[in-house]
């Protein structure tokens, strides 16, 4: 069969291998950027970022209220315990109000615990000796404050008493009005003089009825009223008199009132007084004699409770003052001093604990998935420089992202693994983590791989001298650093490849 191709078959055939060569194996030199050779290698991935040291207990310390700062206890490098007291304000008034606020507390239990037990016999009797001496007291208060009404009374009565004509039109003097109205009632006494005898008589009838004899040297009573009456030497005896009680146009008359009303009122409000004292030990003096209910129980330690809340308030406002550790640790800075003028919530007193440090930074999600929690870390500080090295492990790794202006982060801590005093809070520290790899594997650069519809392929060189390539298909695996990704299958050892223009 072989001899019956021609020579012109021949010459074909050539042509079209040709063909299909120049375009597998096609050359084009300014297509090939850089060529490189499949090796065997050691991959290894590293993470690496950059941190700041934390305290394990960082507390910026500060009062609550603003005030004048009257002791400082501790200074810088001081090992504090938790609770121990390190500045205070002045607290003058909210420690009177923390002791009364304690007292009223011990006040508040000793009456529960009476009311538990009940009074005693001689509470008893002391008891009914109060309540008798209110009910005394009582009486005293009625008799004492009718005795100032009466007073009173009688001084209104006894304004300025005066005789005055019934006659709009007399111009005579009136007859003199003395003594003391002694009646106790309100109304008029009307005086008439009648002929008869050697100086004549006047009838007096209203209030009282009586005659009497005229004289104008001597007064001469108005019968029984304790009202005496004297008249002028010239007098017509055609005149007529009346005699107001009270006199309400004297001039002591709204006077006299006033105090006749403000007597009244006294009376009222004093009597009140003795009457509610009276009751108040009436109700005692029942109590003592009187089981304990349950609801004098619950009464009385609902008032306990009540100062209770009353002495945490006093107790917060005197704790208001103070500023105590709250943790164990060492003072690292001391921001105030004695006599200044302390702002409220300003921090003035850091604690940390400089032992137990740790190493705070942010992973970028792309590396995220090579930590995990006990890796070994190894650690720098630019305080120290690049050659003195330090080791830790992660300790946690947040299981939520950190994102920042669409970068996402997240934040793991790193415990150091030695107590080293250099090491300081607030350090920047730089970590290195060896995330994992794999030994002598056939790898190329990462630059190398094309991705396409989720294959990879490499462009394998031919022809070196003319730089003729073909596209394989790889399956890659593991990538380390310096980009550089584990070929499983596709290459072999020495075979090379070419990196062309994009």
């Amino acid at each position: 069969m072989f001899l019956l191709i021609n020579k012109k078959t021949v010459i074909f055939l050539f042509i079209i291998l040709g063909g299909i060569s120049f375009f597998i194996f096609r050359s084009p030199e300014s297509n090939v950027v850089n060529i490189d050779s499949v090796k065997y290698v050691d991959l290894s991935k590293s993470v690496r970022a950059t941190g700041q040291v934390i305290s394990n207990i960082d507390l910026d310390l500060s009062f609550n209220k603003a005030s004048v700062v009257k002791s400082i206890k501790v200074n810088v490098g001081d090992v504090v315990k938790v609770g121990q007291i390190l500045a205070n304000l002045d607290q003058g008034q909210v420690f009177a109000k923390l002791t009364e606020a304690r007292a009223g507390l011990l006040g508040a239990q000793a009456k529960y615990n009476k009311t538990l037990e009940g009074a005693s016999g001689e509470e008893v009797a002391l008891a009914k000796v109060a309540l008798d001496n209110a009910k005394i007291d009582l009486e005293n208060t009625k008799n004492n404050q009718e005795t100032i009404v009466q007073s009173a009374y009688q001084a209104v009565l006894n304004s300025y008493i005066a005789a005055l004509s019934t006659s709009a039109s007399d111009t005579q003097s009136a007859p003199t009005i003395s003594g003391t109205y002694a009646l106790g009632k309100e109304g008029e006494i009307r005086v008439s003089v009648a002929q008869g005898g050697s100086n004549g008589y006047f009838s007096a009838f209203g209030l009282l009825i009586y005659l009497g004899t005229v004289s104008n040297t001597n007064p001469q009573p108005i019968g029984n009223s304790g009202l005496y009456i004297l008249f002028p030497s010239n007098f017509s005896s055609q005149n007529e008199w009346v005699i107001s009680i009270p006199n309400k146009k004297a001039t002591n008359y709204l006077t006299n009132y006033n105090a006749y009303q403000n007597a009244l009122q006294a009376k009222t409000s004093a009597i009140g007084v003795a009457q509610s004292t009276l009751n108040q030990k009436q109700a005692e003096y029942n109590l003592k004699i009187s089981v304990a209910r349950s609801v004098d129980l619950d009464i009385a330690k609902a008032e306990v409770l009540s100062a209770e809340g009353s002495l945490q308030l006093a107790q917060s406002s005197y704790e208001d003052t103070i500023i105590r550790a709250g943790a164990p640790g060492t003072i690292t800075k001391v921001d105030i001093k004695y006599g200044e003028l302390s702002q409220a919530g300003k921090s003035v007193i850091t604690l940390q604990d400089v032992e137990n440090l740790y190493i705070e930074a942010l992973i970028n999600e792309a590396n995220i998935a090579y930590l995990k929690d006990g890796q070994s870390v190894a650690i720098t500080f630019d305080a120290f420089g690049r050659d003195k090295k330090f080791s830790g492990v992660i300790a946690h790794i947040d299981p939520s992202a950190d994102t920042d202006n669409g970068v996402v982060n997240y934040k793991i801590k790193v415990s150091l693994t030695e107590n080293n005093l250099t090491i300081r809070p607030g350090m920047n520290a730089n970590i290195d983590v060896l995330a994992g790899g794999v030994q002598n594997v056939l790898a190329i650069p990462n630059i190398f791989v094309i991705k396409r519809d989720s294959k990879s392929f490499v462009n394998v060189i031919i022809d070196e001298k003319k730089k003729s390539y073909a596209e394989q298909e790889v399956k890659t695996g593991f990538i380390g650093d310096n980009n550089l990704v584990e070929i499983i299958s596709g290459l072999s050892k020495d075979e090379k490849i070419a990196l062309l223009k994009d």
